[in-house]
């Protein structure tokens, strides 16, 4: 008798351990089958613990075909569901840090209050040279400052366009220039220049191999011209050449980054919110199968019948967790 109650102590304690496993898995996975699957489980438990008459050599081999099983498979598929959470937030850190060290790289850049300046400052140095010529008079003209802003803006912020695109935008042998040792720029441009007061706006800067580009408008006229930098040249803008490229506005291509970087990590997040409790759909299948069989109202009876019960267990050790 008292061998008798010592098994029975064991096989009870024994199944205790698998409960607070099948109940840490369904914790963790959060699936409504697998919390099925636990109550069930412990229903059962509850039966053989409060009922010492019953043969509690079944609840073992209840465990042995099924519980071990499923334990085992749902280990499994924590493990690479962990992998994958690490994974992600790993990912998702590393962004974070990127994100700002960008953001940090483009505080105080205000583009646009630079190419305003930059187009009053190129509006100064056409008025300057635009006199030079008209009085006929040798002078200098320092660009520098004008050149700099390319070499300070350019990277960031520049339009990158192809080889063709730029040989076309930038081009001005079939154009009729002044051309000195201050600049070179179309004539028809300069008296546009003229008739408009020197009223420019910055449009857009472009580059190609390091070469730059910058486009302006006027601001009383729907006219363009652009700025060759490494020949600080002037020349009118085609339109049919201009039709090909994009000539909008500038943005930070940091701040594209940032921008990108930061729709990139909310949708990891999205999917680390539901990494544990998304499942394959063959576990998914084995899963329903499994809690379906345990419900069963003579599923007790049936334990002794091992050959009926291993199509599930085939099926829960045969799924490759890796592969998903």
């Amino acid at each position: 008798m008292l061998e008798e109650e010592e098994i029975h102590a064991q096989v009870i304690g024994d199944s205790e351990k698998k409960l607070l496993v099948v109940k840490m898995l369904s914790n963790f996975f959060n699936h409504k089958d697998l919390f099925a699957v636990f109550v069930r489980t412990k229903v059962i438990h509850n039966l053989f613990a409060s009922n010492k008459t019953l043969d509690v050599n079944k609840l073992e081999l209840f465990h042995v075909q099924y519980t071990s099983s499923l334990i085992d498979l749902f280990q499994k598929l924590k493990k690479a569901k962990e992998q994958q959470y690490l994974l992600i937030s790993d990912e998702i850190y590393i962004n974070d840090d990127l994100i700002k060290k960008l953001e940090k790289e483009t505080e105080g850049r205000n583009f646009t209050s630079a190419a305003r300046r930059q187009a009053q400052e190129v509006s100064a140095k056409l008025k300057e040279l635009y006199n030079l010529l008209s009085d006929n008079r040798a002078g200098i003209i320092s660009w520098g400052d004008i050149l700099a802003f390319s070499t300070q803006m350019g990277q960031e912020f520049y339009r990158e366009i192809g080889t063709q695109q730029f040989a076309t935008l930038t081009q001005g042998t079939d154009k009729k220039v002044y051309a000195g040792s201050n600049a070179v720029i179309e004539r028809k441009l300069l008296g546009r220049l003229n008739i408009l007061n020197f009223r420019i706006k910055f449009a857009c800067g472009l580059c190609c191999d390091k070469q730059y580009a910058e486009v302006y408008e006027f601001v009383d006229s729907n006219d363009r011209f652009v700025f060759v930098n490494n020949q600080k040249a002037f020349y009118l803008l085609d339109d049919e050449a201009a039709k090909t490229i994009d000539l909008s506005k500038n943005q930070s291509n940091k701040g594209g980054i940032i921008l990108d970087m930061k729709l990139k990590n909310e949708q990891l997040k999205e999917k680390l919110a539901t990494i544990k409790t998304s499942m394959p759909n063959d576990v998914l299948s084995v899963l329903a199968a499994y809690l379906d069989k345990i419900s069963g109202v003579d599923f007790l009876e049936e334990l002794q019948n091992v050959d009926e019960q291993t199509n599930i267990l085939r099926a829960m050790l045969n799924i490759n967790i890796n592969s998903k």
